[in-house]
């Protein structure tokens, strides 16, 4: 039986404990997670939906192991005159809606364009826009509500063309101002609708593009304290943000120059992709601990061919790699639980291996920060799971050229490694690392990122990771699960089972390691 279960039949009364059973281990993990949750992807990357294609494109999304994707729906597509909601004009997306939910992937159905009937002489009335707004959103989970439980309001929300998808839908690349109190009043009109239908959906905020985008148009942080001010804090759940780091490696400051529209005294110039979107998350803690995810994480092809000079790898292999250092510099260093990659799986093996490793190495481990780099040229960054300890690593110069680096893990008797592209993370791929009397193992690293992993030795170390993982991540677990309380109990129960939880936590663990001492005296 559950170590966690038995801490929590002996604490909670017998009634409640055979409720919450199934809460524990059915549910999955909230989004405010201090541990990683997994990879998503921008279905935009991909071929274009056709009835056709979406189950052969799902069954490649689902073998990476992504757990999230994230799908334009166009209010200009479906609505081409007033209360007529052509959803069969779009009929690829009921379908990829529903099988992604068959398959438990979640859908992020990002909510832009605008009324194509109302653009007269090229542009769209606010206050008109805002009379349909709220009914194409009130049909939209309606018809949608089904298999949609996250709802994203636009996107590039404060780039040149974040409004225009919205207020010039027959011409979305002209360039509009970014008007952050309206977009507020979008967002509160959708959140209101949203939350009405079902309180457990969530609303993110559209994402915000970086101030090295050629598109930035405002300052994310002012951006998002002008939303504030608006009074739309409370009508999010999420903050997403897009870095962009153009012909640059993440580990650096982007390449080219801030867009005089978005610079700003609030931020200083960051030095690296990680800087960069600590910034964003610090104001978002400062505003009320809004959880900040990642979205369109990128690199162009001419920015790949450039990385890509003097080296003997493919481009596709430069571009698996720079996705993959971002990703674990930014779910290592900053704790962000989930990021979105936009890579097309189906043209980039390299891609999809790298996708598909790191969600099933990576998914639910806790992150333990840098264990170095901070002022060299090898990076590496450590997660735990249970009792096995997780490293990524690499070098940030000398591209091909390999350099001898120490890896030191205690009670480590060996490692087992890894590129993170490889076909299979599994015993028929690995290298094996030894590892001396010191604790010491040396690796050659390049450019291109290894994954290791390695058990400690020491059993009683494993045992008392692997009961504070269970316990943790049980605890996220109930508190996903409460969400779907009826509303008027939720915070009487989540008072009570808090008091409960803790109890139970901490006896969870003192009984677990007062077995170990019986066991290993």
């Amino acid at each position: 039986m559950s170590l966690l279960l038995i801490a929590v039949r002996y604490i909670l009364p017998v009634g409640l404990v055979s409720a919450l059973s199934a809460f524990i281990f059915t549910s999955s993990p909230a989004v405010a997670s201090s541990y990683v949750e997994g990879f998503g992807l921008e279905m935009s990357a991909l071929p274009a939906l056709t009835l056709e294609n979406v189950e052969p494109l799902l069954d490649q999304v689902e073998a990476a192991g992504v757990k999230y994707i994230r799908q334009e729906v166009n209010w200009s597509l479906i609505e081409a005159s007033p209360d007529s909601y052509d959803w069969a004009s779009v009929g690829q997306l009921d379908l990829l809606f529903a099988s992604a939910k068959s398959r438990g992937i979640r859908v992020v159905a990002t909510l832009t364009g605008g009324p194509v009937y109302l653009a007269e002489g090229g542009s769209v009335d606010r206050t008109a826009f805002g009379d349909r707004w709220g009914k194409f959103v009130q049909a939209a989970v309606n018809h949608y509500g089904e298999y949609v439980d996250i709802w994203e309001i636009g996107s590039a929300v404060n780039s040149a063309h974040g409004m225009s998808v919205f207020l010039s839908p027959l011409s979305p690349q002209e360039a509009v101002e970014p008007d952050p109190v309206f977009y507020t009043d979008v967002l509160r009109a959708a959140a209101k609708i949203i939350n009405d239908a079902d309180p457990n959906d969530q609303v993110w905020l559209g994402s915000l593009v970086s101030v090295y985008a050629g598109e930035c148009a405002m300052n994310p942080l002012t951006f998002l304290l002008e939303v504030n001010a608006a009074r739309g804090w409370k009508s999010i759940d999420v903050v997403t943000y897009q870095p962009a780091q153009g012909a640059a490696a993440p580990e650096f400051s982007a390449s080219g120059e801030i867009n005089a529209a978005c610079g700003s005294n609030l931020m200083t110039i960051p030095v690296s992709i990680s800087e960069e979107v600590q910034a964003v998350q610090e104001l978002a803690r400062q505003l009320g601990g809004k959880q900040v995810l990642i979205s369109g994480l990128e690199w162009s092809g001419g920015n790949l061919e450039y990385l890509a000079q003097d080296r003997d790898i493919s481009i596709q292999q430069v571009e698996a790699d720079m996705l993959g250092r971002a990703s674990v510099i930014l779910m290592s260093r900053n704790s962000v639980p989930l990021v979105f990659w936009h890579t097309d799986i189906t043209t980039n093996p390299s891609s999809y291996n790298a996708l598909r490793n790191l969600q099933n190495t990576l998914e639910k481990a806790r992150p333990l920060g840098q264990a170095q780099g901070q002022d060299g040229t090898i990076y590496e960054f450590r997660f735990g799971h249970g009792g096995q300890t997780i490293i990524i690593a690499w070098n940030t110069v000398d591209g091909d050229t390999a350099v001898p680096a120490a890896l030191t893990v205690e009670n480590f008797r060996r490692l087992e490694a890894w590129a993170i592209d490889t076909p299979e993370v599994s015993s028929d791929y690995a290298m094996e690392i030894k590892i001396d009397d010191s604790g010491q193992g040396v690796v050659l690293l390049n450019e291109r990122p290894v994954l290791f992993t390695g058990r400690t030795t020491d059993i009683a170390e494993n045992l008392r990771a692997s009961i504070h993982d269970q316990v943790e991540l049980g605890g996220e677990e109930i508190e996903d699960s409460l969400a779907h309380v009826a509303n008027d109990l939720k915070s009487e129960m989540m008072q009570l089972l808090e008091k409960w939880f803790d109890q139970a936590r901490e006896e969870a663990v003192n009984w677990g390691e007062e077995k170990l001492d019986e066991l290993l005296p």
